[in-house]
């Protein structure tokens, strides 16, 4: 009886991607650019040489992501399905060429203009974009040759992001560690250089946002102590902050260090905050106001890979609103995961961006699965938290090549303690704009308080952490995941696929 269901609901699923075939498309795209991010780090960060044997190497998946597809329609469906798949295959490529062509071409110019750099004293402008490290700032010089570099200064210097810069220092290219290839990580963020600051002068005004978000941030942090404040403010704006390396540590170790990052909830609540400003109205104005505020946090909060993502998504949707026409949330989710995909196919190595993608699958399908839950603190506490963190626990594996049971137990706890901070913070920022009035602060705090002592307390337990094949056992994960939701996800059984499957 479990084959039958299962196979019924895969062949349901596979006439529905016939007949939706845009989605077939968007997924060969993927594999394209995944593959395609392979071939550039080959041919430019490895320095190997362009040969139909690397080519084929690295296309390899393709070949077998659209084999995959035609043995499936063979054996669950009487679909010929090879004629479909050949021509997506070419449109496909037809339109992956070309961004893969631009990204070639910016890559060979920054490599370029690094190469006649490296070495020399140079003088340079640009808007200090966030801070990486104590002495450690992100530098994008836009317009110049440079691009976006790394400025290392020999002190602690007095700057913060959203300033303009003048640096004079020298060009150095970056170098790898023995346990970290730190070369790699900047190539796939379009980072080059380091610019070794000996001396520098900075005015306000650079980046207006991101001095918004610094006299905000200045605010916290005349109300709280540390790491209360870096907490809130990562949580509220999604800044990037420097703990002390006990607790960033302890952060690493309780697995909850994604918490204080600005995501999707984040653009939740900008646009629950439009809707409340226009008493929910779906006049196009409002719409249109909703897609500039969204917009404007997410760079407000120095366009993160998941807040693009989240506004990127959000803004599809309300689009289709405005054009009346109601929005599928899986296949805007693949739709938007493809165009990001197509502008920077380096976004595959974003542990950010995958768990902000892959939280999303989950929430959209996952719950779903569980509708007979009669508790509705289980239902809308513990199940979202939960999803959440089974669809990004592989990942996590993937990349980290570890488990540790403790981040399980830590996420079920602390999410729900912290859940309302980011409310609290934002009331008492925006209040103490007009008026001195801190002691609105003491709910995040004693919130954060607990939060901090938790985190703690639990990256002192050792238990259960065992390295792991990641690549193995997130397949594993993930697999098993998905024969969940297709076995349980509710679906009527007068479904149009589902009748059409079972007369097969």
């Amino acid at each position: 009886m479990f084959i039958k269901v299962l196979k019924q609901r895969v062949c349901a699923l596979l006439l529905f991607f016939n007949e939706y075939r845009v989605l077939h498309l968007c997924f060969t795209i993927l594999v394209i650019m995944i593959s395609a991010s392979g071939l550039l780090e080959s041919l430019y960060f490895d320095n190997m040489h362009f040969s139909f044997e690397l080519l084929f190497k690295k296309f390899l998946p393709v070949i077998l992501f659209e084999l995959i597809i035609y043995v499936s329609y063979r054996a669950f469906c009487p679909v010929h399905f090879f004629t479909t798949i050949f021509k997506t295959l070419l449109i496909s490529i037809f339109l992956c060429t070309p961004f893969i062509g631009v990204k070639i071409q910016k890559i060979r110019e920054n490599m370029r203009n690094i190469s006649s750099f490296t070495g020399q004293i140079i003088s340079i402008s640009g808007v200090v974009t966030s801070q990486e490290k104590e002495k450690t700032f992100l530098f994008s010089s836009n317009g110049s040759s440079l691009g976006n570099s790394i400025a290392r200064f020999r002190t602690k210097p007095v700057l913060h992001a959203g300033q303009r810069c003048k640096l004079v220092g020298k060009v150095v290219q970056p170098m790898s560690f023995e346990d970290f290839d730190y070369r790699k990580y900047l190539f796939r963020k379009d980072v080059y250089s380091i610019i070794e600051v000996n001396e520098y002068e900075c005015i306000n005004g650079g980046n207006i946002f991101l001095e918004f978000r610094y006299t905000l941030e200045r605010i916290v942090e005349k109300a709280l102590p540390e790491p209360e404040a870096s907490l809130l403010i990562g949580i509220m704006f999604g800044s990037k902050r420097l703990f002390s390396k006990e607790f960033n540590t302890a952060l690493s170790s309780s697995g909850v260090s994604h918490i204080i990052a600005a995501s999707g909830y984040n653009v939740a609540l900008v646009a629950s905050g439009v809707d409340m400003l226009t008493r929910k109205s779906s006049s196009k104005g409002s719409v249109l106001l909703k897609i500039l505020c969204i917009w404007g946090f997410s760079i407000f909060s120095g366009l993160s890979s998941s807040l693009v993502r989240a506004s990127t998504m959000t803004t599809f949707s309300l689009v289709a609103l405005l054009f009346g026409r109601q929005s599928n949330t899986g296949a805007t989710l693949t739709l938007c995961i493809t165009i990001l995909m197509l502008l920077n196919p380096f976004l595959i190595h974003d542990v950010g961006f995958l768990f902000s993608f892959a939280s999303v699958v989950g929430l959209v399908y996952f719950p779903k699965c569980f509708e007979n839950i009669r508790s509705k603190y289980l239902k809308e506490s513990v199940l979202p938290t939960l999803t959440c963190m089974l669809f990004t626990l592989p990942i996590s594996v993937i990349f980290f090549k570890k488990f540790s049971a403790i981040s399980l137990i830590s996420n079920i706890i602390v999410v729900p303690i912290i859940s309302s901070s980011i409310y609290w913070g934002l009331v008492g920022t925006v209040l103490n704009i007009f008026l001195h009035f801190q002691y609105i602060f003491l709910i995040p705090y004693l919130q954060l308080s607990i939060f901090k002592y938790f985190v703690l307390l639990s990256s002192n337990v050792k238990m259960a952490e065992v390295s792991i094949n990641g690549a193995v056992v997130g397949a594993v994960m993930y697999s098993i995941l998905v024969l969940v939701c297709l076995i349980r996800y509710p679906i009527d059984s007068k479904n149009y696929y589902l009748v059409k499957a079972s007369q097969i």
